[in-house]
């Protein structure tokens, strides 16, 4: 039975996990969300797969569930399941996704957090390296088999409710778009719009052979890692996580 696999991704974790579901048609949430693609009526099976933000989930998808499945007939869903990724540990992320769905008036079947490389600049100032990141995706795929193998089964595997996950919550649910004043753009920019095209929040654009931010930045670091000439900087960081997926891949636009 085919799933439709919804996909929020930054520099491409969830977008390669995504992937890995068999038979599953995948597309970013934006896609949904600008209205190139709508989920067929008669969908019974859905995958959220996004990376946790915060211990919770990110505002893109957040987003995703509360403005487009929550105004779609979603009665043909009968097993929805979320895959989320995380550089250390998801915690208050699988419970906050079934209070999201909840919200809507749909029901969370299974839900599983899979650890990855971290591309988040503030915690880890030195990026993974490529041999890095064969060890950690190595030591998960067995876990990602296991969850494959339970979703194409519809096991029901639900979250549990950790203590202080209102507050958590809370917190998550603030965590919107705005200016990142700490990344900045170096004379090293060729205006070769990369950065733009990747961005999952159109907050990059490039007009007179380099690069703009505006004030909607998500912090997914996208942009930082998938520079060619490595022509954005961050306080402290260095070296590039080359992640999981061609950067062709992760294009918007």
């Amino acid at each position: 039975m085919k799933t439709i696999a919804a996909v929020y991704t930054g520099t491409g974790n969830s977008l390669y996990l995504a992937k890995l579901i068999p038979d599953a048609e995948v597309h970013l949430i934006e896609e949904f969300m600008d209205g190139r693609y709508e989920i067929p009526a008669d969908t019974e099976r859905l995958a959220l797969v996004f990376p946790a933000y915060c211990f919770s989930v990110p505002y893109p998808m957040r987003r995703f569930i509360s403005e487009y499945l929550g105004n779609r007939d979603n009665s043909s869903l009968g097993y929805i399941y979320a895959f989320i990724t995380c550089g250390a540990t998801a915690l208050y992320t699988l419970y906050d996704t079934d209070r999201c769905l909840q919200d809507i008036g749909c029901a969370l079947s299974y839900a599983e957090s899979f650890r990855f490389p971290d591309a988040y600049l503030p915690l880890k100032k030195k990026a993974v390296t490529e041999k890095e990141t064969e060890t950690i995706v190595g030591k998960t795929l067995e876990k990602i088999r296991k969850a494959i193998e339970d979703t194409e089964n519809e096991t029901i595997k639900l979250p549990k409710k950790i203590p202080g996950w209102r507050i958590m919550r809370r917190l998550g649910s603030t965590l919107k778009p705005r200016a990142n004043e700490k990344l900045k753009v170096s004379a090293r920019c060729t205006g070769c719009g990369i950065c733009a095209s990747i961005c999952p929040n159109g907050n990059i654009w490039t007009e007179n052979g380099k690069a703009n931010m505006d004030n909607r930045c998500i912090t997914c670091f996208a942009c930082y890692h998938r520079c060619p000439e490595n022509a954005i900087e961050y306080p402290g960081a260095t070296g590039q996580y080359k992640g999981l997926v061609d950067t062709k891949e992760l294009r918007r636009k």
